[in-house]
């Protein structure tokens, strides 16, 4: 065991910080080292017959002993321990060099009250410190003015005194220059201290406007999508345009009254209108009007009561932004088919006790202490795929303080969240039944809550077009903006976006990074790694702005990195391009069949290899078809069929026929076989079948090629 476990396990407290730590193991070692040397000193004077000098070291010593073993009992207020014992040496200190007749007989001993001066500046009050200095000057001046009447038999000769100077002002010299040097190392420590913290507050600002940049692109996104489509078009949905530009500009007027509530709040200005009402029949309302937007989320919203009424005093305001933002934040970081408790309930010492329970992925035991600080996020760094200004809980804890209450919260990772509000039981305030301008936030959440149904009939021939996005009115926009260019299919969430992806194996992916659940880079990664997803382009469509997540994007295999608010035309044109191209790479992929195969590391080339290679090995058996090929491949029969449509243009069917064709093109032009008996060799039962297909595809029949090769023409 070393000496730092073995202080820590002498002098720790539960709820110690590391700074009162470091100071009791200091007081220890200081006080341990201080009686080693004592005690050999001890030790040096009864050996040489000086009682005095030995009585003096007696009583240091039993004085660091008693103070060692009571401190080692208590193990707190270390600062009084040092004032009571550094007060205990000066006075036997003083009485010492009385005895030996004044300071120039005392053999350095004035050296010991310099020492507990110097000793008192780790003192954590300045009035101790002073306290001890005004002792030890005047014990000083007594010294001085009272040495003509100190006894003139001196116990130290001059040569002892010269030695015990010596010794005295060399051991007292380098507990000095400890104590110096650990004083030092606290201020350097406590100006390190101040100059992470104000970098920490410069990281929280930097954060906080990333944040609120990427909380501004997706509604500005929105209106001035909206604008441009109203000027191209002013009759078309011209209703349902203009509630969309008024539902996001009601949004970016929440952000901006969270940040100047904030600032009322660190001003203390900001006013608190009390009334007295049912908080019960309140709370029930108010998760009414949430209901639309977890019924969008598909996960399930629970209200539960003690009691059937409770008349209290409470801001409707203030409670209305405490528990919205406790609930929007449960549904944040609950998936789809999860649970959200909402309780409320009244103890014993009169409080009304509100819970926020979930059942999502829980937040990690060292965010917890930190989860109420402003501009704080879970993820607390610039990357968190989680969408939020990290005011939201900060606002939760000072409006429950401005009422006179507090908020608590307790979680393990996987389990969920708990979050628990008290307040005070009064009734006191004016009494008021209604609430006429009730739930404003949470209204717009359920306008905006809802997908817009949109037809996809004499769509067929379109390109095939996913679109992952968790913010129902920039899915709306979406949907008018692409809907006669695809045909689209919506996932809410990147759970719902891999299921439907692997399904039904779109064209195209249009993703948005921070969502609830599976983000948009996992997600991409997800898609990339498997083979029935990976030739699929994933566009990404973001808030995120920044450099680093652009790389990241495209490090994670995305095709296309797009920031909102985002240009249309620009969106249209990335779409189309992706398109075109996947289409030149099905012609290069159907040029594959038959190839000899070769160390390849694309994954559509790795999946057509294998094909390839099953079908090389059985394409002379009639009997091996689709279901024998989805067996060896261990997909779907309906996957294989649009994974080999998505990367070569044909079904499963007509790849396999195309693969014999192709073999049996090769025996007729490089064998004297009879076109019947190719016919069975490459997996035909019917020669005149093969032959028909074989026109198809080549534009000539079986013995056309032949003669054609024969003749060199």
């Amino acid at each position: 065991m070393d000496i730092n476990r073995l202080l820590t396990k002498l002098v720790s407290l539960p709820g110690d910080t590391e700074d009162e730590l470091k100071s009791k193991k200091n007081f220890m070692v200081s006080i341990t080292i201080t009686l080693v040397i004592v005690t050999v000193l001890s030790m040096i004077t009864w050996s040489l017959q000086l009682p005095v000098m030995t009585q003096c070291g007696i009583g240091y010593i039993s004085t660091y002993a008693l103070t060692f073993t009571v401190f080692v009992a208590v193990k707190r207020v270390v600062h009084w321990f040092l004032f009571i014992n550094q007060f205990f040496v000066l006075i036997l200190t003083s009485i010492t060099i009385i005895r030996l007749g004044g300071i120039p007989y005392s053999g350095g001993l004035i050296f010991v009250g310099m020492a507990t001066v110097v000793y008192s500046m780790a003192f954590p009050t300045k009035r101790m410190a002073l306290w001890l200095f005004c002792i030890y000057i005047a014990t000083s001046l007594l010294e001085s003015i009272l040495f003509p009447w100190f006894p003139t038999d001196h116990e130290l000769s001059p040569t002892l005194n010269f030695i015990f100077f010596g010794i005295n002002t060399i051991w007292i010299s380098i507990f000095i220059l400890y104590n110096v040097f650990y004083i030092f190392a606290q201020r350097a420590e406590l100006e390190k201290a101040k100059s992470d913290r104000l970098q920490e507050i410069d990281h929280l600002k930097t954060r906080l406007f990333i944040n609120i940049a990427h909380e501004f692109r997706t509604p500005l996104t929105i209106i001035s999508g909206m604008t441009e489509m109203i000027r191209e078009n002013p009759d078309e949905q011209y209703e349902e345009r203009t509630g969309l530009i008024m539902r996001s500009s009601k949004q970016i007027l929440r952000l901006v009254d969270q940040m100047l509530n904030l600032a009322r709040l660190e001003a203390g200005s900001m006013p608190l209108h009390m009334i007295r009402s049912d908080i019960v029949a309140f709370l029930r309302m108010l998760t009414g009007s949430y209901s639309g937007l977890f019924a969008y989320r598909n996960v399930r919203l629970h209200y539960l009561s003690e009691c059937t009424s409770l008349v209290m005093d409470f801001d409707p305001e203030k409670m209305e932004e405490i528990v919205g933002n406790l609930l929007t934040n449960a549904l944040k970081f609950t998936t789809a088919q999860g649970d959200v408790y909402l309780s409320i309930r009244e103890d014993t010492d009169k409080k009304a006790i509100i819970r926020v329970r979930d059942t999502g992925t829980g937040i990690p035991g060292e965010h917890l202490s930190a989860i109420f600080e402003r501009f704080y996020r879970a993820g607390n760094d610039l990357s968190s795929n989680e969408e939020g200004t990290g005011i939201g809980l900060a606002l939760v804890r000072e409006y429950t303080r401005l009422m006179g209450g507090d908020v608590t919260v307790k979680s393990e990772p996987g389990e969920g969240a708990e979050f628990t509000v008290i307040l005070p039981v009064s009734r006191i305030a004016p009494v008021k039944e209604d609430f006429p301008e009730l739930f404003p936030a949470a209204s717009e959440w359920n306008m905006s809550g809802q997908i817009p149904s949109f037809s996809t009939e004499a769509l067929g021939q379109l390109p095939h077009l996913l679109i992952i996005e968790d913010n129902s009115d920039v899915i709306q926009y979406l949907i008018q903006v692409l809907q006669k260019t695809f045909r689209l299919d919506i996932a809410i969430d990147g759970n719902e976006g891999i299921n439907k992806a692997l399904g039904t194996i779109p064209d195209i992916i249009l993703s948005d990074i921070m969502m609830p659940g599976i983000d948009g880079f996992e997600l991409c990664r997800t898609l990339k790694q498997d083979f029935r997803t990976s030739h699929i382009p994933i566009v990404f469509l973001t808030a995120r702005a920044d450099q680093e997540s652009r790389i990241e994007g495209l490090e994670y295999g995305a095709d296309a990195y797009l920031v909102k608010p985002f240009n249309k035309r620009e969106l249209l044109i990335c779409l189309s391009n992706l398109f075109i191209n996947r289409e030149k790479l099905r012609l290069r992929y159907h040029t594959l069949i038959d190839e000899p195969l070769k160390p390849v590391t694309n994954p559509d080339e790795r999946f057509i290899q294998k094909i390839n290679s099953l079908l090389e090995n059985n394409f002379s058996n009639d009997r091996f078809g689709i279901k024998a090929l989805c067996t060896s491949m261990e997909i779907s029969r309906v996957q294989l069929h649009r994974k080999l449509i998505a990367i070569t243009g044909q079904p499963a069917s007509h790849y396999i026929r195309s693969f014999r064709l192709a073999k049996a093109r090769k025996q007729l032009t490089g064998t004297s076989k009879t076109v019947a008996e190719i016919a069975y060799e490459t997996g035909f039962s019917d020669p005149n079948y093969f032959s028909r297909v074989f026109s198809l595809e080549y534009g000539q029949t079986p013995t056309e090629i032949r003669k054609t090769v024969k003749t060199g023409k």
